[in-house]
């Protein structure tokens, strides 16, 4: 079990979110020992894009859409899949590494980042199960992980 550092309740291990209060349940030291993911799985769905990207190595997994005149091409570049006209920024979220698990965080975009329907707090940390729906702005993508 995981403890809610805000109201105390006890919730399954894996659970993002208290279900008594509602709020997120970062990291711990109460967490289960880490899962070594080696690849992530997006499927991009208004696209039908898919995209497997190497999670081996300690570097965050940046997602959003490209910006050529500033040298920037994040790993996960939502440019061609509509990106622009759904809302994504060009630095949206990104994926990275902690001792416990994988974390999703949403770097202050402008439209948003949501995991299984529930819209993060810009720069804070989310863990990531080993399949979600994650929502950029306007464009929905799912993740696997393996």
């Amino acid at each position: 079990m995981i403890k809610c550092g805000t109201c105390g309740f006890e919730s399954i291990i894996g659970t993002l979110f208290c279900t008594e209060c509602g709020a997120p349940l970062l990291e711990t030291e109460q967490a289960s020992a880490a899962i070594q993911w080696t690849y992530a799985h997006f499927l991009i769905v208004d696209s039908g894009r898919r995209q497997k990207l190497s999670l081996s190595g300690s570097e965050p997994v940046m997602i959003g859409r490209a910006d050529p005149d500033k040298g920037y091409w994040p790993q996960l570049d939502l440019t061609d899949d509509g990106g622009f006209e759904k809302g994504v920024s060009r630095q949206h979220a990104m994926v990275l590494f902690t001792p416990q698990n994988l974390v999703i965080v949403d770097q202050g975009s402008a439209n948003g980042t949501w995991l299984d329907d529930i819209q993060l707090e810009p720069e804070q940390k989310y863990p990531l199960p080993a399949s979600a729906k994650l929502r950029f702005g306007g464009l929905n993508v799912f993740i696997y992980l393996e």
